[in-house]
């Protein structure tokens, strides 16, 4: 992160609440458009973000162990990208309605969730800013 936040606080937290689950490369977690049925943590593999629009451009991202998948989407009540798994991956999964009941109750947690999202949309400007990794996915 570019930020100097400590993120393991959320993160313990949602482990805390999450099932596990175990799925191949070539899973799809969600699609663009759906509507949010919670979110994932990355425990071991990886995730591919991207945007499913021949309209838009948008830096494809990976994403590893550590990583938090779909929580803007808790808010919003859709994803707004599409996650595939990119290698077999271990993800702890936590509903969405335990997710906003989490952050509903911590202040603490909700600004840590906040600030997540935050970095995440500053990473995603600079990227954009700087041609980095620019694809069109049809």
């Amino acid at each position: 992160m570019p930020m100097d936040f400590d993120f393991a606080e959320l993160k313990t937290e949602l482990d805390r609440l999450a099932s596990s689950l175990s799925l191949p490369a070539g899973a799809v977690l969600f699609q663009c458009g759906d509507p949010a049925s919670g979110v994932f943590l990355v425990r071991k593999g990886s995730v591919r973000m991207i945007l499913d629009s021949a309209e838009r451009v948008f830096p494809e991202r990976i994403v590893g162990p550590g990583e938090i998948v779909g929580l803007p989407a808790t808010l919003t009540g859709h994803y707004s990208l599409s996650a595939r798994i990119a290698e077999e991956a271990e993800l702890g999964y936590v509903p969405a309605p335990l997710v906003n009941s989490l952050l509903e109750c911590s202040p603490r947690l909700c600004l840590l969730a906040t600030r997540v999202m935050s970095a995440e949309i500053a990473r995603m400007r600079s990227a954009l800013r700087d041609g980095v990794q620019l694809a069109v996915h049809e």
